[in-house]
């Protein structure tokens, strides 16, 4: 009994099956939902310390992940009046200038991001004016003979010579004058190393209300499982500004008159504000630490 052979299209049954199998198992996966990072609850705290005079709290506007997150911070500013014990002189005082640092643990600032601050290089520019001045002068001179003979008893006239000459030289002095101009612009907010920010009254002696918050400070990349970012609004006694004070004439007009006295009172008003002060004092000796503020979190497992 003799076999029959198998057709072409039965010998390729089975890879045809295959191939279909492979394909419709492509398209479950093309239709499976992608996997949303895992999200992170970050905790708000805040621990004041010169309260009237700046507060700053951190947020995250759009909420946090394991891969990263953005980063706000409402910073705001005002004035504090500082009395005596007895109530006998009062000095109304206010920030020229104050520094936001964060402490990240768990997180890094993203450096490919844009920094709420950022500011570009001052650009000078140089115009270099040139200007020729003339300077003529003029040489003019004559000669003349007369000349005469007597011959056979006539009298003979020679021809008269007169020559003139005249001559003009010109010289030319060039001078340049080169003016720079830079195109500078004092801006209020301005991000700069080792995760600082630095604030600063532009327009008026000190600085109030609102300076920071509508626009994201930075972008945190997570490289860890438990977040922690600190950030610590501080200034220094030189950036006080003392804006009015109720004392007698004569204490005011020493104030007016020297700045060695105005100096000193910035000292013993910082040292003030440091013993009422209820933060520890992180970021060094010559700053007082104003107000505190931290997000912390840990990233959600999917149990």
């Amino acid at each position: 009994m003799e076999k029959c052979a198998a057709s072409p299209a039965l010998l390729a049954l089975p890879l045809v099956r295959k191939h279909l199998a492979k394909a419709r198992i492509d398209e479950e996966d093309d239709l499976s939902p992608v996997k949303k990072p895992k999200p992170i609850n970050l905790e708000q705290m805040a621990q004041a310390g010169c309260g009237d005079l700046l507060e700053v709290t951190l947020f995250a506007p759009q909420g946090a992940n394991e891969h990263d997150f953005l980063l706000g911070a409402d910073v705001r500013f005002g004035t504090m009046i500082v009395s005596s014990e007895d109530w006998s002189k009062s000095v109304e005082i206010g920030l020229a200038r104050a520094t936001l640092g964060l402490d990240l643990t768990g997180c890094e600032i993203d450096p490919s991001a844009h920094r709420f601050g950022d500011k570009k290089p001052v650009v000078a520019k140089t115009h270099i004016q040139r200007t020729q001045a003339d300077t003529k002068a003029f040489r003019i001179g004559g000669s003349g003979s007369l000349g005469a003979q007597l011959k056979g008893g006539n009298l003979s006239l020679g021809k008269n010579e007169a020559t003139l000459s005249a001559g003009a030289s010109k010289e030319g002095k060039v001078s340049a004058t080169e003016t720079q101009v830079a195109d500078t612009r004092e801006e209020p907010v301005v991000a700069m190393s080792g995760n600082r920010w630095r604030f600063s009254a532009v327009a008026e002696a000190y600085m109030q209300s609102r300076y920071s918050g509508d626009e994201t400070l930075c972008k945190l990349r997570v490289n860890a499982p438990n977040i922690r970012v600190e950030g610590r609004l501080a200034f220094q006694p030189k950036d006080i500004v003392m804006i009015d004070v109720e004392a007698q004439p004569a204490l005011l007009d020493r104030f007016k008159k020297s700045p060695n006295q105005t100096a000193i009172a910035k000292v013993l008003l910082a040292r003030h504000l440091k013993e009422i002060n209820l933060l520890e004092d992180k970021s060094g000796a010559t700053s007082i630490a104003g107000w505190c503020s931290t997000l912390q979190g840990v990233v959600k497992n999917d149990e």
